[in-house]
């Protein structure tokens, strides 16, 4: 499966099932699903400069996971630019009491 982003998660017992949710979040274009048109990921920010698109990304990211996946928290996000293409490397904690 070839995707635009990398996820790790860690500090939870639910690992596995929280990779499949955060995967499907982040490979969902925003406003793709009819039934809520908030849910996945906007990519309009990939269009601005390289600086600017990583901290608009960071903050759909941290809006998103915080909204649709609250068992989780975002630890950090690093990016990886790879022949013109960006790749986010997002690393998720579990929430305290989740």
């Amino acid at each position: 499966m070839n995707r635009e982003f990398k996820i790790s998660v860690e500090g939870t017992e639910n690992e596995q099932e929280l990779l499949r949710t955060l995967a499907t979040l982040f490979s969902t274009r925003a406003g793709s699903q009819p039934a809520d048109r908030e849910f996945g990921i906007s990519w309009e920010c990939l269009d601005e400069l390289p600086e600017v698109a990583e901290s608009l990304f960071a903050l759909e990211a941290y809006r998103k996971v915080e909204k649709y996946e609250p068992r989780v928290e975002v630890k950090d996000i690093e990016f990886e630019n790879a022949q013109g293409l960006l790749i986010p490397h997002i690393y998720f904690t579990g929430r305290e009491g989740s």
